[in-house]
Formats: C-alpha cells, structure tokens, sequence
C-alpha cells in the first residue's frame, strides 16, 4: 500500500502534535493533585485531647504532607498554604514550589537510611523519568522513520514506523 501526500501529511502532522503535547505534559507540575482539609485534621486533634493531638497539631504546622499540594516529574507546588519547613522558589508559572530530589548522584550518602519501599519508590521515580525520556525518543525516530518511509514508498520502512509507534505508547501505558 503505497503512501500518500495526504497520509505524509497526517502523519507529519499528527507526530508533531504528539511531540509537543508529551513535552508539555513532561515538564507540567499538574500529574498527581493532593487535597489536604487541614480544617478537618484541626478539628479532630482538638476533640480528641489525648497526649498525641498536641503532636499532631505540630506536625500539622510543620510536616509538608498536610499541605494541599500539586507533583509533577520534578518540582511539588503548594497552590493554596505553603509549608514553613519546606525551601519554597517561586516556579516560571508564578506558583510556589519546591524540587523532588531524586538523589542522582547520591553524593553524601542520603539514601542509606531508607527503607526497601522507600528505596523501590525512589527507584521507580527514576525510572519513570527515563522511561519518559525513551519514549520521546522512540516518537523521534518513529517520526523520522515514517518520513522516510513515505518518502521512498518503503512497506519496511512504514512497519517499523508502525512497530517503534507501539512501542511508545507501551511506554505510556506504564505511567
């Protein structure tokens, strides 16, 4: 099945669209959103006056976790309240964040306190990121490839196309 203009032309663009809606969704700090009603943990520690409500009401004010928050592959942003503990910059899109530190190089040995699930988590971020960044590539060369292929009517070619496309989108089936 020979190629097209109009296939050349769909596919070109559509690549392109892929390509630059999987560099916005890599660089956005909206993957995962966090509500923390800290209104409901406050009335709960003072209704419960036993020894460990003051310890949460400090954890309340200190501990980052109890802050409705926004994470994204490389920074945690506090739309509303913002932790006093936490070093806080504000991001290119006006929003206060800090950055998620995945350790790499692990210069001062910060990680041999942790847990194995802690351990397996941190692993998994890392991965997640590399695995992000395979992807764009396998989408780079697809693209490529499938110019080409249309280019030179090569059913080999176009394949390939169709094999390296199905290998991206296997990637983001993992996310």
């Amino acid at each position: 099945m020979p190629c097209s203009a109009v296939t050349l032309s769909i596919a070109t663009i559509t690549a392109i669209v892929a390509a630059a809606l999987m560099a916005i969704a890599f660089s956005t700090d909206n993957w995962l959103y966090i509500e923390v009603k800290r209104s409901n943990i406050q009335a709960y520690a003072a209704e419960n006056t036993a020894d460990n409500s003051q310890v949460i009401l400090d954890s309340l004010n200190n501990k980052y976790f109890f802050y409705t928050r926004t994470r994204g592959l490389f920074r945690i942003c506090y739309p509303k309240e913002r932790p006093p503990t936490v070093e806080i910059y504000l991001s290119p899109v006006e929003t206060h964040c800090s950055n998620v530190d995945y350790f790499i190089p692990d210069e001062n040995n910060e990680t041999k306190g942790l847990s194995d699930d802690a351990m397996n988590r941190l692993h998994m971020a890392r991965s997640t990121v590399a695995l992000f960044i395979v992807a764009f590539l396998a989408l780079f060369i697809a693209f490529w490839t499938g110019v080409v292929g249309c280019w030179k009517r090569s059913p080999g070619n176009i394949t390939a196309t169709a094999i390296l496309m199905l290998v991206t989108c296997s990637y983001f089936t993992i996310y």
